[in-house]
């Protein structure tokens, strides 16, 4: 596997903590798997389920079900605003790991995740449905499938995504560049919500500088590879299948990029607008791919 290694951690949403290749971090720790863990604060490549980034209030309707939050349930963030962001609390998605494989070639795993009644956030997504984890790490890449299947005779709304977070190679972001495969840009409210209303964007190279972003996209490249370069290396996060949105997150002081594979635009529970729902019987599934250059 060229001394790339992945660390998970099955009791905290399986979140991706650690990626490093010989003796390179290639994610951003930023507060640790303990400042994820006691306060929900985001880092390496954490899941974002039942719905990625916020909601646009304690109420929702979806798939035919009308929802109420709690907001002092404590099983979800609030964002400095009060909207819940990031879905359940990390340690309320425990995972159960299946199969894991190794030889030298590559690495794997296999993990499951059972939403139903019994489970400590099930009020924040009354839709029973199992969740499958796939990861397979080999020769400078590690790839990120995840799978949903509805498990009882109800449908299920699908709006989760992923938060990766690339450390910027060499850490100059001054002369750091990222490539966007994007065509379009979700406009947004001054409580990141996005509008409805979208603009045409130019896709390709953007050098970062001082520039901050924290934008929504559609229309991606298919497959849709998005890369961070730095000196003389490169990161790349490509979406492989299930992931028709991006979000890109770098603010101005960070060490890093967010390129966020997004299964719906934010919001999307409330709003209605784009997330798919899976039949009984059915099975939703997206990937994505990180790799080294």
């Amino acid at each position: 596997m060229d001394g790339l290694r992945a660390a998970f951690a099955p009791a905290a949403n399986m979140v991706l903590h650690s990626l490093t290749l010989g003796d390179r971090e290639l994610l951003a720790e930023r507060n640790g798997l303990e400042g994820y863990i006691e306060r929900g604060s985001t880092m390496g490549v954490p899941l974002l389920h039942p719905w990625a980034n916020r909601l646009g209030g304690l109420t929702y309707s979806a798939a035919g079900r009308d929802v109420a939050l709690n907001a002092d349930s404590g099983v979800f963030k609030r964002d400095p605003g009060g909207l819940p962001i990031h879905g359940a609390w990390p340690t309320l998605l425990r995972w159960d790991v299946l199969e894991t494989e190794r030889d030298d070639k590559a690495a794997s795993l296999l993990a499951v995740l059972d939403w139903d009644r019994a489970h400590p956030a099930f009020e924040l997504f009354p839709f029973p449905h199992r969740l499958e984890y796939r990861a397979r790490a080999a020769a400078g890449s590690i790839e990120l499938a995840l799978a949903l299947e509805p498990t009882a005779d109800v449908p299920v709304p699908v709006s989760f995504g992923f938060h990766p977070y690339l450390r910027i190679p060499g850490g100059a972001r001054q002369s750091a560049e990222m490539t966007l495969p994007v065509r379009r840009a979700l406009l947004s409210n001054d409580s990141m919500l996005p509008t409805g209303e979208t603009e045409p964007f130019e896709s390709g190279p953007r050098r970062l500088g001082d520039t901050e972003w924290d934008h929504e996209f559609s229309d991606l490249d298919d497959p849709a590879r998005f890369v961070l370069r730095g000196g003389e290396s490169e990161i790349s996060l490509t979406f492989l299948s299930g992931y028709p949105f991006a979000h890109v997150f770098a603010p101005a002081d960070g060490d890093f990029v967010c390129f966020e594979p997004m299964t719906a635009p934010t919001n999307a529970l409330v709003t209605g607008a784009g997330p798919s729902v899976v039949a009984p019987g059915g099975r939703y599934e997206a990937a994505f791919e990180i790799a080294v250059g």
